[in-house]
């Protein structure tokens, strides 16, 4: 998870997992998640998915609002805690083809355990989520917002940059105790993804694509 553009640092961390949640759990139930997948890269001749896992918990607080945290497994590998912990409220209901609307703040929390540096990354995301059939499997589209409001990047430079956006489209499958999650994720339009360590894709030498795939246990 390193790159050798610096400023690319946050790219990197804002693809480590997909949405967390996008309905809101019912209340007092708990999901636990597993997650894989990241930015699409080159490798061996071919471009697959950087395979990053993560590990993320949700409880229904109310109908209509949850509390989540995630840890992200790979990072712990590299000596990095990293954390996102949010909450995710719904503030309007489906009406027909008129998609439902939730809201999610998040506090993303990065630690470098061998040397102590931190950086915490606020995150506003707004999702539009439409269900099409009783059992609740729903396509999603989210507005991504994440903003570093430090003076100065990971290399030390200064930060030009205060908002960083994105965008994924995701659809989860329900069945009784399962969800089955797939998403694509375009993180950082208008940030350069050239040059850096390993071959990132983009749209005209910019940003990243991202591919995750996850599996949700319902109690």
């Amino acid at each position: 998870m390193r790159f050798s553009l610096a400023g690319f640092l946050l790219v990197c961390v804002a693809s480590c997992a997909p949405t967390r949640i996008v309905d809101p759990i019912p209340e007092g139930h708990i999901n636990a998640t597993a997650s894989l997948g990241g930015p699409l890269f080159d490798y061996a001749g071919t471009t697959i998915p950087m395979p990053l896992l993560s590990l993320a918990a949700g409880y229904g607080v109310t109908d209509k609002l949850s509390a989540f945290g995630g840890l992200h497994i790979t990072s712990l590998l590299f000596d990095d805690l990293q954390l996102d912990l949010g909450a995710v409220g719904q503030v309007l209901p489906q009406d027909h083809l008129v998609p439902a609307v939730s809201v999610s703040p998040v506090a993303n929390v990065f630690l470098a355990m061998r040397d102590g540096s931190f950086r915490l990354w606020p995150e506003a995301d707004v999702n539009f989520y439409w269900k099409y059939n009783s059992s609740g499997n729903l396509i999603y589209l989210t507005d991504i917002n994440w903003f570093d409001f430090t003076s100065t990047r990971a290399d030390d430079e200064p930060q030009t940059r205060h908002w960083f956006p994105g965008i994924a489209l995701g659809h989860r499958f329900e069945s009784e105790h399962w969800e089955y999650i797939t998403e694509l994720k375009y993180l950082e339009p208008g940030i350069g993804n050239t040059p850096n360590a390993v071959g990132y894709h983009g749209i005209g030498g910019n940003g990243a694509f991202g591919i995750y795939l996850g599996l949700t246990r319902k109690f």
